[in-house]
């Protein structure tokens, strides 16, 4: 199913395309064979027929340490912003958009995973 999914929108998107792009476009149709793959399970599965499936797994304790975690990357991510935006302007920083959204991201998903980390061996 999402082999086929892939392939149809790499196929949809080549037929409008000359032959320069092409590869590109093939490569975006692989990269994205998970993330199909992905949505068809999560459209075509049901959560009864998965053996040991909690009810609700929202109110897991798993989830609530995900919550707690992202919550305080975010303070820690507005904090960080502030502290960048002070000092570019006191320094005169020069970067690039992508290269500053680049490293939030980063920065972002690795405090994520730090804290989750830390909130599981503190309370797991």
């Amino acid at each position: 199913m999402a082999l086929s999914v892939s392939g149809a929108l790499a196929l949809w998107a080549l037929a409008g395309l000359d032959g320069s792009r092409r590869s590109e476009i093939l490569l975006v149709a692989f990269v994205s064979l998970p993330s199909v793959f992905a949505m068809a399970w999560v459209a075509l599965v049901d959560p009864g027929s998965i053996r040991d499936a909690v009810q609700r797994p929202d109110d897991t304790i798993e989830s609530h340490w995900l919550q707690r975690a992202q919550s305080g990357a975010f303070t820690d991510l507005l904090l960080v912003l502030g502290v960048v935006l002070v000092a570019g302007v006191i320094v005169d920083l020069a970067v690039s958009l992508r290269v500053a959204l680049i490293a939030l991201t980063t920065f972002a998903m690795a405090d994520v995973g730090v804290r989750l980390v830390w909130i599981r061996r503190r309370e797991g």
